[in-house]
């Protein structure tokens, strides 16, 4: 049979793959990305400029090793508070007491020797608020504190006063005491020492009496009869002293476990 010439444009059949061999298919080509819009960002406007961080605020001051009162001190400084049939009154002199060594002593003025500084530190100079406690029974009175005011309230605790130079009582029995032999007491500013012997009036009731000394110091003095007394700092949350009291002694055990009012 005579060969069939090939017509010019006719299709090409495709090549089939050989048996057995898979086709190779090529990944679709990824979307492209689309466009965002440019934006144009604005610039930052200029801060304040920082501020200096404030200092760290100080330590709080070490607490003092003192004993903590054995009795409520508070007691003799509220008005009306009742002590068996004592009822108590507080008044405010009009003097106050001066300071500005930065410590506060106290003595019989006729026993020179009887001079004691107490060793707590209190604000210098100071001009400090003094206030009576009296024990009214009746028509009776009797000094029962002297409160010297030398901070700010409120109390958090009640702790023994220590004198300069001895050791820390480890029992109520062992407070330290002034003794008075002569019915006054004087509290003054320690300043340069001991003033010396110190010449008074008998005593006036329960009135007390300021006395100029020849350094230019001034003592307060109280009748207080004889007595061994001793005396409490009433201290702030931060060990600040916020007043001294001295107890004059006028009650007894059974008045002390009177219910508190």
């Amino acid at each position: 049979m005579p060969a069939v010439a090939k017509q010019k444009g006719a299709v090409k059949k495709p090549k089939q793959p050989a048996k057995g061999v898979k086709p190779s298919a090529k990944p679709a080509p990824p979307p492209p990305k689309p466009k965002l819009p440019s934006v144009a960002l604005k610039p930052k406007k200029p801060g304040r400029p920082s501020l200096p961080l404030p200092p760290p605020p100080p330590p709080p001051p070490a607490q003092r090793d003192e004993m903590i009162a054995p009795r409520d001190v508070g007691r003799l400084l509220r008005y009306g508070e009742q002590f068996g049939p004592h009822k108590i009154d507080v008044r405010m002199l009009p003097l106050q007491l001066l300071g500005g060594s930065g410590a506060l002593a106290v003595a019989d003025p006729a026993a020179p020797k009887s001079w004691r500084v107490y060793d707590r530190p209190v604000p210098s100079p100071g001009q400090f608020r003094v206030m009576l406690s009296v024990a009214r029974s009746g028509d009776k009175e009797r000094l029962a504190a002297i409160v010297i005011h030398v901070g700010r309230p409120p109390i958090e605790k009640w702790t023994v006063a220590h004198f300069n130079g001895q050791k820390k009582p480890k029992t109520p029995d062992d407070l330290p005491r002034l003794i008075v032999t002569s019915g006054w007491i004087v509290l003054l500013d320690a300043g340069s020492g001991s003033p010396g012997a110190i010449a008074l009036p008998p005593p006036n009731g329960i009135q007390p009496v300021e006395v100029p000394l020849t350094d230019g110091r001034r003592a307060l003095a109280l009748p207080c009869g004889n007595a061994e007394l001793a005396a409490y700092w009433g201290v702030d949350s931060t060990d600040k002293p916020v007043c001294l009291v001295v107890d004059f002694e006028v009650f007894s055990q059974k008045d002390w476990k009177s219910k508190p009012t």
